[in-house]
């Protein structure tokens, strides 16, 4: 026990210890795992803890910039990947990395650069080659975009994002055939491929031809439902068509799933008022000005709303902030004008109109009005969301459709089986044991499981402890705050000073240590609770879920591992600065080749039978035996659970699409219009995609 507290506190407190003292290799496995499962924060904390005992190795460095890539620290990532690379200059996902923080600072030349090096290393590397055709494509050398994606093709000839790639060149250079007969060849291959819609819709709106376009956004809406920028598109569209209602019906939607959508409540505002609702577009124009306190032309157009609803000394307020901006805007003092002698102003309402008299006797202003008064009379004339000419106050913001410009990542998908990334309705991840809940940036809370189990065990330890923490169940663990790893640090620290061994003890801190993904310590820590009180289903439970988890983890990195192949070259100041050659380990994971044999459905196995009224262990168990093919047993445990617990919306969700993967169209049906009727609203969108 002492030599197991010295090792947590030197890990933990950042003592100075020989670096024999710690597995370096397993703490690079943490810190992979927390990056496997989105905690990036806590990833940095094992990579730098590598860093100051071995500062010569390349790898620590590598992921820590993978850290930072997806914290958007580009600089920070780029800076790591270089250090890595000083150390291997033969690490080719270094290279893709560094070019993916350049290309993310818009140095799209050295980004170039950088993906080209990493395939002199790796020639095979689809997502070298795929990042090197994005960065092609943005930085306008669209043959060499388009030749790259092509010899993509080669290797992963079933990509479907490299036959966009193609069609989004071709555009580029205005070849609308060759783009079309990519699009074509997209949706003979898969006719779920949104991208592919967006860009046929793309294509029939700088047409003109709305109807075609609208039809593909359809699609698109149909496949993917809640995006706000869909309905905004399509709500254009059909302002270009006359159908006024259905453009204001797709900006509700749109504010509806995006309330800070300011393009939607602008153009919903210029609508309610074309169709005498003015008091709700007055509504609209106060929550844009309100989030953007200059947008000039909402309170022109707020202003004349005033005006007409008898409130002049409102419309005064905004018509004085827009003319001190638009010392020339005619249109502005005859509306001023109008509300000053609504409040009996006479003398100031007479001042704007000489002022107006004036610039209308001024050459320049008259070419300019001219120029305006063209523009509005175009039929159906809108503006960009960048053009902030007061003279177009009455023009919708025009949000073409387009799909959207991919950006490198650093994934699995784009790292290795790009050929796969095929659109999956993927089902809900297994439950674990956790302190946090997670809130939206809306301030929506994360849904938060009832047992009456966990009640019952969180008000024993309430009872003999103030200290204890309340334990949730929740779907996944979320990514943690500087100040949540530091509470889990501290309580570590804390509960490891004591030499009172409890289960209560053990599974707290094992919680900890799964929460700061380290899972091979959590699984000991909750083998030691259950030597110690085996009667404890929620230690079986919590068990079960690391154990998953970390197969899930080591799972994930072995296409990384394995793919690479790359020869780890480190100078080490014991070697006298000499290369010293190594490779990744690619020793086969052992496992168990029978379901009934693996360890975590021998712990929800147990689990169940100390507490059968314990619904999240039929569900985590109902995964298992999905992911194993036994669809018969995991039916009978999702049917389980929602007996158990019927408002388990996760539960219908699952089994769910396991019945559409049975070819039960009607029992997936039900069950997925049940998970949306309690809140995963995504289930409605996957119910037209299983029923089209």
């Amino acid at each position: 026990m002492r030599k197991l507290k010295f090792l947590i506190l030197s890990l933990l407190l950042g003592s100075s210890v020989a670096s024999a003292q710690i597995d370096v290799q397993q703490v690079l496995s943490i810190g992979r795992n927390a990056i496997y499962f989105n905690d990036y924060i806590v990833s940095m904390g094992y990579f730098n803890q590598v860093i100051g005992l071995r500062p010569w190795m390349a790898e620590p460095y590598f992921y820590r910039s993978v850290a930072k890539i997806n914290l958007d620290d580009y600089r920070g990532a780029e800076e790591d990947a270089t250090l890595a690379l000083e150390r291997n200059p033969f690490l080719s996902r270094a290279y893709l990395v560094r070019g993916i923080a350049r290309f993310s600072q818009k140095a799209y030349e050295p980004s170039i650069s950088d993906f080209q090096h990493g395939l002199s290393l790796a020639p095979s590397d689809v997502g070298l080659r795929y990042n090197l055709a994005i960065a092609f494509l943005e930085a306008k050398r669209y043959e060499e975009a388009d030749s790259t994606a092509r010899t993509l093709l080669r290797f992963s000839p079933r990509n479907k994002d490299a036959y966009r790639l193609i069609a989004q060149a071709a555009l580029e250079r205005k070849d609308t055939i060759q783009a079309q007969q990519q699009i074509a060849e997209l949706l003979r291959r898969d006719s779920t491929y949104s991208p592919a819609y967006l860009l046929q819709a793309q294509i029939a709106a700088d047409r003109k031809d709305y109807p075609t376009a609208t039809k593909a956004i359809d699609k698109v809406i149909q496949l993917e439902g809640g995006n706000a920028s869909l309905f905004v598109n399509r709500a254009i569209l059909r302002y270009h068509q006359n159908d006024f209602q259905g453009a204001m019906e797709d900006y509700t939607e749109a504010i509806t799933l995006e309330p800070t959508n300011i393009p939607a409540r602008n153009n919903r505002a210029l609508l309610r008022s074309q169709v005498g609702e003015y008091s709700r577009a007055v509504k609209d124009w106060d929550e844009v000005i309100s989030r953007e306190p200059k947008n000039y032309i909402a309170r022109y157009n707020r202003a004349l709303l005033h005006i007409r609803l008898g409130n002049p000394r409102a419309a005064l307020q905004d018509l004085n902030l827009v003319l001190d901006q638009y010392p020339i805007f005619s249109e502005g003092f005859l509306a001023r004008a109008e509300a000053r002698r609504m409040i009996g102003d006479i003398k100031g309402a007479g001042r704007d109109q000489i002022h107006v008299f004036d610039l209308q006797n001024n050459k320049q202003y008259r070419s300019a009005a001219a120029k305006a008064s063209k523009e509005k009379a175009k039929s159906k004339a809108t503006r960009s969301k960048e053009d902030e000419a007061i003279e177009k106050y009455n023009m919708l913001v025009e949000t073409a459709p387009k799909a959207d410009a991919e950006k490198p990542k650093y994934t699995s998908q784009v790292r290795g089986r790009v050929q796969d990334r095929d659109t999956q309705a993927v089902p809900k991840a297994d439950l674990s044991l956790t302190y946090f809940t997670e809130v939206d940036k809306n301030g929506n809370q994360s849904r938060v499981f009832f047992s009456p189990l966990l009640d019952r065990y969180n008000a024993l330890q309430r009872q003999s402890d103030k200290r204890a923490p309340r334990i949730l169940l929740q779907e996944r663990t979320i990514a943690l705050s500087h100040e949540q790893i530091k509470a889990l640090e501290q309580d570590i620290v804390h509960l490891s000073k004591t030499d009172q061994e409890t289960a209560t003890l053990y599974l707290r801190r094992g919680i900890n240590y799964a929460l700061l993904q380290d899972l091979d310590q959590a699984i000991l820590d909750f083998t030691r609770a259950i030597k110690l009180a085996p009667q404890h289903p929620l230690a079986y439970f919590a068990r079960a879920s690391a154990t998953m988890r970390r197969s899930e983890a080591e799972q994930g990195r072995l296409p990384e591992e394995h793919s690479a192949q790359e020869t780890m070259i480190i100078r080490s100041a014991a070697t006298g600065g000499k290369a010293v050659t190594t490779q990744p380990s690619t020793a086969p994971l052992v496992r168990p080749t029978r379901l009934s044999e693996q360890p975590p459905l021998i712990d929800l196995n147990q689990a169940i039978a100390l507490d059968p009224q314990f619904a999240y262990a039929y569900y985590n168990r109902a995964n298992l035996y999905v992911r194993s093919g036994e669809e018969d047993k995991a039916l009978l445990d999702y049917t389980k659970a929602i007996e158990l617990s019927p408002s388990f919306a996760e539960a219908y969700y699952n089994r769910g699409l396991l019945f559409f993967a049975l070819g039960k169209v009607n029992e997936g049906t039900r069950d997925l219009s049940k998970a949306g009727e309690l809140g995963l609203y995504e289930a409605y969108s996957l119910i037209k995609r299983m029923n089209k």
